[in-house]
């Protein structure tokens, strides 16, 4: 999967453009600032010469309002839900496009039993099963098979498909807010935001009975609604991974699923944490206090069954060191992913739910 950022990288001028696609993935880059979303629309019109089809700019701009996409009201341009759901649904056509059916279906279990996917095997059937699951051409033959017509069908008679179980999961999302992702130049938050709200609507579709809570962590952490993640933004934080730890954990404890999941996406080592009621920060190397405090909190994390994935997006000796750390603590997985397979790696990680250590 290849997930292209910046708004400078437009499409070829005689190439079709999907502007439903331009518009949602310059809305992710601005935090949803609509003016700024078309000032960069513009910039792009003038140096490609867009659309390019015998149409000015500010028609193109009436065909997006009628798609949907925003309002203009007063001279200014407001957000419209259909435009939100825009930006969900080409999110997540990027991060699926490519990775085959490996993720759909229900949740793998390693027992059989009640469960919405048939198995190749039958089994007698027994009171309680799913009328559904009645294989009834196996049944039909054991009645003949005891020389009895065929409307004289007994209980006896009945096979049933056997099916695997299925098993709920409730996941946290923690992004990382710091100041880091976006520091140098390189936008680390985008991605971030796209795997979030690819998530979230793989889950929507395919998994309604899942639950998906999304919090970021900076100097302290919070909960954001899914339907605001693309509005997410960067601050001038420090790295509070304890925090978010406690707050996942905190959300998980209420959730009845079979599986609890906690996938973290960083891209730094933690710099700060809650002591005694203030705020203690330090950005250099890797304080001994932050880093107990953090592994303290991660192994309260694996004593309440939650596993924890760590999606590491920069290569800095200090991360690397405490996520080494941190993984052993939590007894979870690490992946060093980069940002152009972010996507992959953390959706099929929540999909197969695999346990590999470090």
């Amino acid at each position: 999967m290849i997930l292209s950022y910046g708004p400078a990288r437009a499409a070829e001028p005689e190439a079709k453009i999907d502007w439903r696609d331009l518009f949602s993935q310059l809305w992710l880059r601005a935090n949803g600032d609509l003016d700024l979303v078309m000032q960069w629309l513009r910039e792009l019109a003038e140096r490609y010469g867009l659309p390019g089809d015998g149409r000015s700019f500010e028609e193109l701009l009436d065909e997006l309002e009628k798609m949907g996409l925003f309002q203009r009201e007063r001279g200014q341009f407001l957000a419209t839900p259909r435009g939100r759901q825009a930006v969900r649904d080409s999110v997540y056509d990027r991060i699926f496009t490519g990775l085959g059916n490996g993720l759909l279906g229900g949740h793998g279990s390693v027992r059989t039993g009640p469960g919405p996917e048939r198995q190749p095997s039958l089994r007698d059937w027994h009171p309680g099963d799913e009328v559904r699951d009645i294989d009834w051409t196996s049944s039909l033959r054991n009645t003949m098979r005891r020389g009895a017509a065929l409307g004289d069908l007994e209980e006896q008679d009945l096979q049933a498909w056997e099916t695997e179980a299925s098993t709920s999961c409730s996941t946290v999302l923690m992004i990382d807010v710091s100041h880091s992702m976006v520091l140098y130049g390189e936008d680390r938050i985008t991605p971030a935001k796209m795997v979030a709200i690819g998530l979230a609507e793989y889950i929507r579709r395919r998994h309604p009975r899942d639950s998906l809570d999304v919090i970021a962590f900076g100097d302290e952490a919070w909960r954001i609604p899914t339907a605001s993640i693309s509005e997410l933004a960067v601050g001038p934080y420090h790295t509070n991974t304890a925090d978010g730890l406690r707050l996942a954990r905190e959300i998980l404890r209420k959730r009845r699923a079979a599986n609890r999941r906690i996938l973290m996406i960083t891209d730094g080592k933690p710099s700060c944490i809650f002591d005694k009621g203030r705020l203690y920060k330090n950005s250099n190397g890797l304080d001994p206090l932050v880093v107990e405090r953090t592994l303290a909190e991660g192994r309260r994390c694996f004593r309440e069954a939650c596993l924890v994935s760590t999606f590491m997006i920069a290569s800095d000796p200090y991360l690397v060191e405490f996520i080494e750390l941190f993984t052993r603590a939590v007894q979870g997985q690490a992946f060093y992913t980069g940002l152009d397979r972010l996507g992959e790696f953390v959706l099929r990680d929540w999909a197969s739910n695999r346990k590999r250590r470090i």
